[in-house]
């Protein structure tokens, strides 16, 4: 079996239209890491595997077919968020019709939430919910040996017009088991990180642990849950060595929903650093609640350069509805520990939290500018599906998106009781804009301006800080409404 596996090109991009500067700078900033696990397990087993990233690569559909029509693959698997999954449908569309003899099979965050919408689309052959690499491998086998598919675990199957589940997929226990992810099958050279975010470059990305412990109702677990497994201390600083040695690694970024599960997990990979004489820049993600100034000193002697805090709001009846078990005086503690020791802490926030008001959101701000954040990302609460709170958010507000393409988290698409879309747009604008338009921001930012480089670096992100701050000036520059 020949396979090729296909992040989707943007749909906005194949019809001419400008991405936003946000989703260019995050969504296209790491490779689909998912596809690159998938791709390397094929590849042990010596099955014939490409990977086409036609989102960073801004592919055009006939180009695309032109590739595919090369390789002749007999399996096309593609891969979708719920705000791109538009996108997977069109690509599947075309692809069904050009490729009728291969079985497309979608994977990914949104079917693995919403599988029945998924295979609804009958451009699509069958789904994979929840870890894809051993699935994915039995599904080739099974294709291929022309046996039956609904005793295979994992799958999401159509049978006359009717959408069902086989039986879920166990995790992967010993995740050291996968080998490291396919990126020499992927457009290393065209993934930037922001250029607020990066240390030295090239600055890759890397996973360390699957699944996460925590119960914050907004998080979409679909594809690993609540189910907390890590990659032990060795195995992830081979991969470190890996990205050193094999692309020149200079930073490197812990893409984990959180890093710091436990002091023993953190200290464990600095002594394991510090055994293999890895010495390295990295970034990664801290609960407020586990983080302590002697583990944070620990991390920066290791080569941690930036710290990024999830605190999604500033008000403690909001914090404690979205159960995000934390304390503004626990995070109030981390930002100034991680200031002091020179961490650069990056602070992360929501608004439009179900039982979130007009004073609870200038609250947030007000906590935001107390803190010594160097940065910030801000972004719009989005009931996702399969987490807590869809299940809970019609009777808190309303959701006003017409289609899943909206559900980018930089839109108001759910409008809580007593707010409205409009004042929740314009006030994540105004949060950046008093956030960052401060004479201390403004300082800290400039301090670090010692290199051409980072004045270059600084102008590249030109379009970005102009959307996220001046988004009507903005506007009228793209000759948008």
């Amino acid at each position: 079996m020949r396979v090729l596996l296909l992040n989707p090109p943007v749909l906005s991009c194949r019809e001419g239209k400008s991405i936003l500067p946000v989703i260019n700078n995050l969504f296209f900033n790491s490779p689909p890491l998912g596809l690159g696990y998938i791709a390397a397990v094929l590849e042990r087993e010596e099955i014939p595997v490409v990977i086409i990233d036609a989102a960073v690569e801004r592919i055009s559909i006939s180009a695309l077919i032109d590739r595919i029509n090369r390789f002749e693959p007999d399996v096309i698997g593609i891969t979708a968020t719920t705000n791109l999954f538009d996108s997977a449908v069109e690509a599947a569309r075309i692809l069904k019709e050009n490729f009728s003899n291969a079985q497309l099979v979608i994977g990914g965050p949104h079917v693995s939430a919403n599988p029945q919408h998924a295979l609804s689309f009958e451009c699509f052959d069958l789904g994979i919910k929840g870890e894809g690499e051993i699935t994915f491998l039995e599904l080739l086998r099974a294709l291929d040996r022309n046996e039956a598919l609904d005793r295979i675990k994992g799958l999401v199957l159509r049978r006359e017009d009717r959408v069902f589940l086989t039986q879920d997929r166990e995790f992967i226990e010993d995740l050291d088991s996968l080998p490291f992810p396919a990126r020499h099958l992927l457009p290393m050279e065209r993934y930037r990180p922001q250029p607020n975010d990066q240390y030295s470059l090239p600055k890759l990305g890397m996973i360390t642990s699957r699944g996460c412990p925590y119960s914050c109702i907004f998080c979409d677990k679909s594809i690993f849950t609540k189910r907390y497994r890590s990659f032990s201390a060795a195995y992830i600083v081979s991969e470190m060595e890996h990205l050193i040695d094999k692309y020149g690694a200079r930073d490197i970024a812990f893409l984990d929903s959180t890093f710091t599960v436990s002091h023993e997990r953190v200290e464990g990979i600095i002594d394991e650093m510090k055994r293999c004489n890895v010495r390295v820049n990295w970034t990664c993600t801290v609960r407020a609640d586990v983080a302590t100034k002697e583990l944070l000193m620990k991390m920066k002697e290791a080569g941690c350069w930036r710290i990024r805090l999830g605190v999604e709001s500033g008000n403690k009846k909001v914090l404690k509805f979205i159960k995000k078990g934390i304390t503004k005086e626990q995070v109030k503690n981390v930002t100034q520990w991680a200031h002091q020791i020179g961490l650069r802490p990056k602070g992360f926030f929501m608004v439009g939290h179900p039982v979130d008001t007009k004073a609870s959101i200038e609250e947030t701000i007000r906590f935001a500018k107390s803190l010594p954040f160097k940065d910030i990302t801000v972004q719009m609460n989005t009931p996702m599906m399969n987490t807590p709170q869809h299940d809970i958010y019609e009777d808190y507000g309303t959701i006003v998106a017409d289609n899943y393409n909206e559900f980018s988290y930089w839109e108001p698409i759910f409008v809580p009781n007593g707010l409205d879309k409009e004042y929740l747009f314009e006030t994540l604008h105004r949060f950046y804009r008093s956030f960052y338009l401060r004479p201390v921001i403004i300082w800290r930012h400039l301090s670090q301006i010692r290199s051409w480089d980072a004045v270059v670096k600084y102008l590249q992100s030109l379009n970005l800080i102009c959307y996220l701050l001046f988004h009507k000036f903005w506007n009228q520059l793209k000759g948008k409404k």
